[in-house]
C-alpha cells in the first residue's frame, strides 16, 4: 500500500418482484439479517429502501470464507511484482475469475518508468569487513522464491558509495535537525534510519539535503519485530532477516507514471526526462535492510548517545556516530519503461450509466502479496461474483458500478492513477470512489471525505463481525471506547488521483490485525502468514467484501447520494481557525486573514442543511425531477474544492483542504496549500493567493448547493 435510484415504482416493482422470486436460488450460506431488514436507508424512498434491503441480502449471500482462502491460495503462488511475469499470470487469473462470474473484464495496459534491481550490495567494512544479507531466507512453503527481488527501494538511484554511518531516528526534518543540533554532520556520510514515522522517501530527501552519500532503512524490533511478540514463523512479526521493500518515489508532489505527471502513459505519450520528474528529484541510493543486518552497524556506532525516543528495540546503546561503523553501498539498478496492467469491470447502470460509483484495490504486490494487496484484490472479485449472481437474475444498478484491480501501485500509485488520467473527462459524473488496501484483519479502519462519513457508519451497521455476535458497527464501537474514528484521506494509496486530482469523494475502507506491521512488504506477506495470524478463518475477508459491496451498492442505487457537506463545512471552518492559531504559535501574529473564507464555510454549512431539508422533502415525494437536480449539486461540490493552479510546488495536486503532507507523504496535511505557502515556503504573499482561491471554491460550493430550481 503506499485504505438515486429514479425509476417509476411501477417499474422498480418489476424488477424487485423479478429478484424477490429467484432469492432462493441464490447460494445458501446467507450473511446473518441486518439489525432492521425494514428500516429506512439514507438517500432512499420508503419503497426503494425495501427493495434495496432484499437486494443486499441477496449481494451478502455470495461471498464466502471458503472463496477467500482459495483466491489467496491461488493468487499468492507466487511474487507478483509489477510488470513481472508473475504479475501478468497474476492477471490472467483475476480475469478468468471475473469471466466466470458472468462479467466482461478488460485489460487496460499502460506504460510506466520504473527501476529494477540488477545489484545490491551492502558490505560493513569497518570496524569489521562482513557482507550484510540483503534477501530473507527461504521457508519450505514458499514458492518461486528466486522471483522474490532482494531488498529494493524502488526508484532509488543506482550508486557506489563508501562512508561513515550515523544514525539518524526515523529520518525525518526534526531528527536531522536533531542531529545538527548535536553537532553532528551527515555531509559525505551514510545515513541509516528506522522506517516508521513518515513515508520513506522523505528520509533520503532529507538525507540527501544535507550532503549525504547514502541512505540504508531497517525495521527496527521495537517498530514491528520481536519486542511485539513472536516473529514470523512463530508469530506474526518481522523475524530478524525480514526487510521492508518499497518505493522512495516522492508522491508527495505526483502520483502515477513519473515521465507523465498529468497525462496517461499510453503507447507513444509524450514523456518528461527522468531529471525533470518531479517524483524522482533529490534522492540519493537507498536500499532497506533488515534489522539482523542493521545490528551490527547500530552497535559498532561511537559518539553520544541517544535520547530515549531514538532508542530502538535492539538489546544495546543507540549512538549518533560518525565513527566505529563505515559501510560500502553498491546499487545498481536498471530503469526502464516497461508495460502494466489493470484489471476493469464495467457493470452498465440502468438509468444513469455515465455516472459511476468506482471500487479497487491494487494486485500488485513486492513480493507474495497476500495481506498487501490480494485481500483488497480478492474483496473486489467477491463483489463481482456477487453482483455477477444478481445480474444473472436480471436485476441491473441504476447507476454504472465499475470493479476495478490496479498494477503498480507499490511503485508510485501508478495503474489507477494513469486509468483516472486517462478518463478524467468522464470522472466528472463519478460519484464516488471505494478503495481496498490491506482489507482482511480484525480491527476496522476507515478514511474518507467528511462527505462520506455517514455512509461509511451506516454500512457497518448491516454487516455482522467475525468473532463478535454483533455487527461491525458495535466491534468498532468497543474496539474504540465507544467511538467511531474515520480518519481523513492523506497519501499512499489508489484514491489519491481520484480525490485530490479529480475531486471524486473517496473512502478507504480497511481492516488489519495486531502484528499486521510485521510482514509489510517482506517475503512474509505470504499465505503461511494470512492463514496462521491474518485471518486464518477468512471470516474478516468475508465480511470486509460484505461491507464495501454494500457501500457500493447504496451509491449506486440511491434516490438522493448520501454525500453529506454540512459536516464537512463544519470541519473546514475548524481547520481555518485552527491555521489561525498556528500562525500565532508560529509566528507570534497573524500575517494571512483566513477570517472571510471562516465566514463562507460556515454559509456553505447553512446551504448544505437546507438542500438536506429539501432532499429529505424530495424523498418523502418521490420527486424524481428533484432527484436529478439535488444529485447534480451534490456530486459537483467536492469538485468546487479543487484549484487549478494546484498546490504550492506540486500543481500535480489540486484540492485544497486535503492532500498528503510535504514532510510525512502519508499523514494528511489540512488546507495544504495554506500551510505548504506560509510554513514550507515562508511565502506570505503566496499564502494569501491561496486563501482567495480558497476562499473562492468555499463561495462556489456554497454557491452550488444554493436552492435554484431544485424541488
Amino acid at each position: 500500500m503506499f485504505r438515486s435510484r429514479t425509476q417509476a415504482l411501477a417499474a422498480l416493482t418489476a424488477s424487485a418482484v423479478s429478484l424477490s422470486l429467484t432469492l432462493s436460488a441464490l447460494p445458501a450460506t446467507a450473511a446473518p439479517a441486518p439489525p432492521d431488514e425494514n428500516g429506512p436507508i439514507p438517500g432512499f424512498t420508503e419503497a426503494n429502501a425495501g427493495w434495496q434491503r432484499q437486494y443486499e441480502k441477496a449481494f451478502s449471500s455470495v461471498p464466502s470464507p471458503e472463496v477467500a482462502r482459495a483466491l489467496d491460495a491461488e493468487l499468492s503462488r507466487e511474487p507478483g511484482l509489477t510488470t513481472t511475469s508473475g504479475d501478468w499470470r497474476r492477471v490472467q487469473r483475476i480475469v478468468e475469475h471475473f469471466r466466470s462470474y458472468g462479467l466482461k473484464p478488460e485489460i487496460k495496459t499502460y506504460y510506466a518508468y520504473l527501476s529494477m534491481p540488477k545489484r545490491v550490495s551492502v558490505e560493513m567494512t569497518a570496524p569489521d569487513r562482513r557482507t550484510l544479507p540483503v534477501k530473507e531466507k527461504r521457508h519450505p512453503w514458499q514458492k518461486h522464491f528466486d522471483d522474490v527481488i532482494p531488498g529494493h527501494n524502488g526508484l532509488s538511484p543506482s550508486g557506489d558509495v563508501r562512508g561513515e554511518v550515523v544514525y539518524a531516528n526515523y529520518g525525518r526534518p526534526e531528527d536531522f535537525a536533531l542531529l545538527e543540533k548535536q553537532g553532528v554532520s551527515v555531509e559525505g556520510k551514510i545515513v541509516l534510519a528506522r522506517y516508521g514515522a513518515v513515508f520513506r522517501g522523505v528520509k533520503p530527501r532529507e538525507a540527501a539535503k544535507r550532503g549525504a552519500k547514502g541512505v540504508l532503512i531497517y525495521s527496527d524490533p521495537a517498530d514491528d519485530g520481536f519486542t511485539r511478540g513472536e516473529v514470523y514463523p512463530k508469530g506474526p512479526w518481522r523475524a530478524p532477516d525480514g526487510i521492508q521493500r518499497g518505493s522512495i518515489a516522492q508522491i508527495q508532489l505526483a502520483a502515477g507514471d513519473p515521465q507523465t505527471p498529468g497525462w496517461p502513459a499510453v503507447r507513444g505519450a509524450r514523456r518528461i526526462p527522468p531529471s525533470q520528474a518531479p517524483m524522482l528529484k533529490g534522492l540519493v541510493p537507498t536500499t532497506p535492510i533488515s534489522y539482523g543486518a542493521a545490528e551490527p552497524l547500530l552497535r559498532a556506532l561511537k559518539g553520544a548517545e541517544v535520547p530515549k525516543e531514538w532508542q530502538g528495540g535492539l538489546p544495546f546503546p543507540y549512538r549518533f556516530g560518525p565513527g566505529g561503523t563505515e559501510v560500502h553501498l553498491d546499487l545498481e539498478n536498471t530503469f526502464e519503461v516497461r508495460p502494466l496492467w489493470d484489471v476493469v469491470v464495467r457493470i452498465p447502470g440502468s438509468e444513469r450509466p455515465e455516472q459511476e460509483v468506482i471500487v479497487g484495490a491494487h494486485h500488485d504486490s513486492w513480493t507474495y502479496g497476500s495481506s498487501d494487496n490480494l485481500s483488497g484484490t480478492e474483496n473486489v472479485l467477491q463483489i463481482g461474483r456477487g453482483l455477477g449472481a444478481l445480474l444473472k437474475k436480471g436485476w441491473r444498478p441504476k447507476r454504472t458500478i465499475v470493479l476495478a484491480t490496479w498494477d503498480g501501485e507499490e511503485y508510485g500509485l501508478f495503474g489507477s492513477t494513469e486509468y483516472a488520467e486517462q478518463r478524467a473527462g468522464q470522472l466528472r459524473n463519478a460519484v464516488a470512489y471505494v478503495n481496498m488496501d490491506g482489507a482482511g484483519g480484525s480491527r476496522f479502519g476507515p478514511s474518507t471525505t467528511p462527505a462520506l462519513d455517514q455512509s461509511v457508519i451506516d454500512a457497518t451497521k448491516e454487516v455482522q463481525w467475525p468473532g463478535t455476535d454483533g455487527t461491525l458497527y458495535e466491534a468498532w464501537k468497543k474496539q474504540n471506547d465507544g467511538k467511531t474514528p474515520i480518519g481523513r484521506i492523506g497519501g499512499g494509496s489508489d484514491f489519491q488521483a481520484f480525490f485530490q486530482r479529480y475531486g471524486v469523494p473517496a473512502m478507504d475502507l480497511g481492516s488489519s490485525t495486531p502484528g499486521s506491521a510485521g510482514q509489510y512488504h517482506c517475503a512474509c506477506d505470504d499465505y503461511y502468514w494470512m492463514s496462521h495470524f491474518g485471518d486464518p478463518t477468512w471470516g474478516y475477508h468475508t465480511a470486509m467484501s460484505r461491507l464495501v459491496g454494500i457501500a457500493a451498492l447504496r451509491l449506486a442505487n440511491a434516490d438522493v447520494v448520501a454525500l453529506g457537506y454540512r459536516p464537512y463545512a463544519a470541519e473546514t471552518a475548524k481547520y481555518l481557525a485552527d491555521f489561525t492559531e498556528e500562525q500565532r504559535k508560529r509566528l507570534g501574529s497573524v500575517v494571512v486573514d483566513v477570517s472571510r473564507s471562516v465566514k463562507q464555510a460556515e454559509a456553505w454549512q447553512a446551504a448544505a442543511q437546507a438542500l438536506q431539508a429539501r432532499a429529505d422533502e424530495a424523498l418523502r415525494k418521490g420527486d424524481t425531477d428533484a432527484f436529478r437536480r439535488l444529485n447534480a449539486k451534490i456530486m459537483q461540490t467536492e469538485r468546487d474544492l479543487l484549484t487549478d493552479a494546484g498546490l504550492p510546488g506540486r500543481p500535480w495536486y489540486k484540492h485544497q483542504i486535503y492532500a498528503p503532507g510535504i514532510d510525512t507523504g502519508y499523514a494528511t496535511q489540512r488546507l495544504p496549500a495554506l500551510y505548504d505557502a506560509l510554513f514550507v515556503d515562508k511565502d506570505v504573499r503566496s499564502a494569501k493567493e491561496y486563501e482567495a482561491r480558497l476562499y473562492r471554491s468555499l463561495r462556489a460550493a456554497t454557491r452550488t448547493l444554493a436552492p435554484r430550481g431544485d424541488g
